[in-house]
């Protein structure tokens, strides 16, 4: 399987950073502290707990295999392909889901496993070479869903709601046509659908909601051979380091007043934390996890414009910025000695002696940075083990000190008076765990573990994020063969948008709604979140500032609240009935122009190869001014002869869009040769002699084809050249010839009928 190599190697070079305990450090606490601060929206799944994320993203399956369906796909929203993150004494699956959201197939599946114990059921790992794999037991026999690969397939149950229920390992080795005829690859996505039940119109309307699966590059084969190699490994409860519990780990938001937190959907360039902070997080596969995916694709596409293609870490701030001119935060000190409130500042009680106060950093999510300015402090000093010994620090940059920790403890000394403070650290959080707003209507609920301990002080919470929309329907997305979910025709507002509501402990626990339109000629997106904040602020104090050019939510008279369904029921309902349609076959002639070299020859014919100081390809011109429009294409091929293929091995031949015109007989930039609209191959050339006559071969190029016919492309023509795959040419350097004056052919099926 293609992700096993790099699996093994990182399994191999799996080490522990030595700093950070990554348990909350004990010690004193402020008085004033105001305890498990939780805000949680109504579509977006609760990570607070293990039991509440299963909760939240099951309620609304009614059979198990729904439910199982229903993690799954809460475990692709929150997690990524990346080698294991790991902390002294391990991972907990809690604290995975909400710091890190990325691991290997091991770890994955080891808190896969810990939100099936939610459920009551039985696990059981299972792996193959290579792979580690885990199968849940319910109604009697075990099912396998696999959140690394991204694939899990039905069989026939009669017993079964519907009369089908998710196959196991036992049932795939024993009926493998389960996988190799179950799924249907789609060449122009790169990646597998159900039989039946993929990203097509049908009727009028489009099955956008069909499950991708092994979108990362792994194939039906692969799992069939897999299988085959199974062994157990028993019910642990863990795997390389990453394990259901989380000891002395807790999601509650604990904030005194002065303090802040404020988490993002964004990341901070070298504020991460993996390994210390020697590598830095990122999904290894790119995109190609969530682009074709409708469960999770929807949610992620808004950060694909300004934070780059692939899933990574994001980050928050923990702020202590108290108002100095009340008495009150005295309160949310972890410790004083010597010290007295005077004239909106501290001093020493006793002139003669040192003040000090002692301030506490703590938060569910792990340290990355952390700064500091006080006004009149003469030293400061920085204290892990709650207090029992304090080291010297440079407030202004205390990162290497804090760096993997939860919770620490800052002390500042001052002989005279203290005059300002602030301490902020950065934190690293898994975006997907946080509570998202959702297209249309959003319901936020906003609780304290007690609320009168909030006492005279106020609770602020601030949304802050950016509406979006898309300009074609996915009716219209289907029939330009895009992808489902990368932000195809969608585009989000540069105007922050903002909702912050105030709360006194009388008003808790409370909710307010938030209401996220879409204008009436648009369709639904998700919006592009940026912030959520909590802080608590004494009497008299005032919120942090909210963005520049600020704007509360507006519904319109031209707009409306549409909706998007959970992305927790892709691939809870059957697959649609398909509806056959008739099409007739045209061919638009082509020419093979010329052939063109990287060093600016140009020839009438030239083997095609593409090898460093010898690298050719043939470029091809042609009409294709009359094409159908995009919904009555159904397929498109690029038919193209060979006479010679190369003698030991396969050649993989890809068609090239050019993005920019040719002249006939001339040399060509390289610069300009697009994307891979297609592939195909052509096998060992059996015997030394040409083929006579020469022999055809058919890359599909339906989804470049559709572009082009829906305007969003200009054609240029194209080249054929060799693509190196060691899967296809097993490491040789290939070519191919073409015949001289080479007719090349462009067929088309095309629905009859409108």
């Amino acid at each position: 399987m293609r992700h096993l190599p790099a699996l093994l190697f990182a399994m191999a070079a799996l080490v522990a950073f030595a700093a950070g305990c990554g348990e909350e450090t004990g010690g004193p606490k402020p008085e004033a502290l105001v305890r498990r601060i939780k805000v949680l929206t109504d579509k977006a799944p609760d990570c607070t707990s293990l039991k509440a994320a299963v909760e939240s993203v099951t309620r609304e399956c009614k059979t198990n295999d729904e439910k199982a369906i229903a993690i799954y796909n809460f475990m692709l929203l929150t997690h990524y392909h990346l080698n294991y993150p790991s902390e002294p004494g391990g991972v907990g699956a809690l604290r995975e889901i909400n710091v890190y959201g990325w691991s290997l197939c091991g770890g994955l599946h080891s808190v896969q496993s810990a939100l099936w114990r939610e459920l009551g059921w039985e696990w059981r790992f299972v792996g193959w070479t290579g792979h580690t794999t885990v199968e849940a037991q319910y109604d009697g026999r075990w099912h396998y869903l696999d959140v690394f690969l991204k694939y899990y397939g039905w069989m026939p149950d009669a017993n079964a709601p519907g009369g089908r229920t998710i196959a196991g390992e036992d049932d795939i080795k024993g009926n493998p046509a389960l996988v190799t005829e179950g799924l249907e690859f789609d060449a122009g996505r790169k990646v597998y659908f159900q039989k039946g039940n993929k990203f097509e119109v049908i009727g009028d309307k489009a099955n956008w909601r069909a499950p991708a699966f092994l979108v990362c590059g792994d194939t039906a084969d692969g799992i069939t051979a897999g299988v085959k190699t199974t062994n157990r490994a028993g019910s642990p409860t863990g795997w390389a380091g990453i394990n259901f519990d989380s000891p002395g780990y807790s999601t509650d938001v604990n904030l005194a007043p002065g303090y802040s937190l404020t988490l993002t959907w964004d990341a901070i360039p070298g504020a991460h934390w993996w390994n210390g902070r020697k590598d830095v997080p990122g999904h290894t596969c790119g995109d190609k996890d969530y682009r074709n995916c409708p469960a999770i694709g929807p949610v992620l596409e808004p950060y694909r414009p300004s934070g780059g293609a692939k899933r990574s870490y994001a980050n928050g701030k923990l702020l202590f910025a108290p108002d100095l001119s009340n008495a009150v935060f005295l309160k949310s000190l972890a410790a004083q000695e010597n010290v007295k409130f005077a004239d909106g500042q501290l001093v020493a009680a006793d002139a003669n002696a040192l003040a000090s106060i002692t301030v506490a950093l703590q938060s569910p999510y792990i340290m990355t940075r952390a700064s500091g300015q006080a006004d009149g402090a003469d030293s400061a000093s920085l204290s892990l083990d709650g207090g029992k010994t304090f080291k010297p620090i440079k407030l202004e940059d205390f990162s290497d000190g804090i760096g993997g920790q939860y919770a620490c403890l800052v002390k500042l000394s001052f002989k005279t008076a203290l005059k300002s403070l602030r301490l902020e650290a950065t934190v690293q959080c898994s975006r997907c765990a946080l509570p998202y707003l959702s297209p249309g209507a959003n319901k936020v609920s906003v609780s304290l573990v007690e609320p009168k301990e909030l006492g005279d002080n106020q609770l602020v919470v601030t949304y802050a994020w950016q509406v979006g929309s898309r300009s074609k329907s996915y009716e219209e997305i289907a029939d330009a063969g895009a992808e489902v979910a990368r932000a195809h025709y969608a585009t989000w507002s540069s105007t922050p948008t903002v909702v912050q509501k105030t709360f006194r402990a009388n008003e808790l626990p409370a909710e307010f709604d938030i209401p996220v339109p879409t204008a009436k000629d648009k369709q639904p997106v998700y919006p592009r979140m940026l912030f959520l904040r909590r802080e608590v602020l004494a009497p008299g104090s005032k919120p942090l500032p909210l963005p520049e050019g600020a704007a509360a939510p507006q519904v319109g008279p031209n707009d409306e609240l549409k909706t998007l369904p959970s992305p927790f029921t892709v691939g809870l309902g059957v697959p649609p009935v398909a509806v056959v349609r008739k099409t007739a076959t045209r061919a638009l002639e082509l020419r093979a122009s010329h052939a063109v070299s990287l060093d600016g020859q140009a020839l009438e014919n030239h083997f095609i190869k593409w090898k460093e100081g010898e690298t050719w390809v043939m470029l091809v011109s042609g009409d294709l001014k009359d094409l159908p429009p995009p919904k009555r294409i159904a397929a498109a091929r690029l038919v193209f002869p060979v006479v010679r293929g190369h003698a030991k091995a396969s050649t993989k031949v890809g068609v090239t869009w050019l993005n920019a015109p040719f002249e006939p007989g001339k040399p060509y930039d390289f610069k300009n040769l697009g994307d891979l609209a297609g592939t195909a191959v052509v096998p060992r050339q059996p015997t030394e002699a040409a083929y006579d006559p020469p022999k055809t071969f058919a890359s599909d190029v339906t989804r470049a084809l559709k572009k082009l016919a829906a305007g969003e492309e200009k054609f240029n023509g194209f080249a054929l050249r060799t693509v190196p795959d060691r899967g296809v040419d097993e490491g040789y350097i290939v070519r191919f010839d073409m015949p001289t004056g080479a007719k090349v052919q462009l067929e088309l099926d095309v629905y009859e009928g409108e």
